[in-house]
């Protein structure tokens, strides 16, 4: 972290935590909810994220991520942004990231032992790809394959 510091010339108070591993779970998910007013507006969209994510999950696991991928309003399906749209009902298929709970813990334990704060938990592989891919590329499907000494991601 000195090292970081004097390369870029200021001070990190805190950071972004990548976690990857065996411990790392997912899953598809799916909501639904009525939109109120016949448009859809930001609560809509974060009322029908919360009813997808409300599905149980292991009790040694701890909520990484809830990653939209669709929306379907009505009978119209394949809907990147519903925000605008009129309708009454509003569907929403995300996919959910889970890491065991304790090795998370673990991770921010030592980044605070170290005298930063931790802003975020973030999946490896999902950081590879914010910062080397464009959303051009990403809806292209463009795929990151990150070949390391021990194991290889795709994002």
């Amino acid at each position: 972290v000195d090292q970081a510091e004097l390369m870029a010339g200021c001070n990190i108070h805190s950071v972004y935590v990548s976690v990857a591993g065996s411990h790392i779970r997912s899953q598809n998910s799916h909501g639904i909810v009525a939109i109120k007013d016949g448009e859809v507006q930001v609560e809509d969209v974060d009322r029908v994220i919360d009813a997808a994510q409300a599905v149980p999950i292991s009790s040694d696991q701890r909520l990484l991520h809830v990653l939209p991928q669709e929306f379907h309003i009505d009978s119209q399906e394949g809907i990147r942004d519903p925000l605008g749209m009129s309708g009454v009902r509003l569907e929403a298929n995300v996919h959910l990231i889970s890491g065991a709970a304790n090795a998370v813990m673990n991770v921010e334990k030592c980044i605070r032992r170290c005298g930063l704060g931790v802003d975020g938990v973030i999946l490896s592989q999902l950081a590879s790809s914010h910062v080397c891919l464009s959303e051009d590329e990403k809806d292209l499907g463009v795929c990151i394959v990150d070949i390391g000494a021990g194991t290889t991601d795709m994002a």
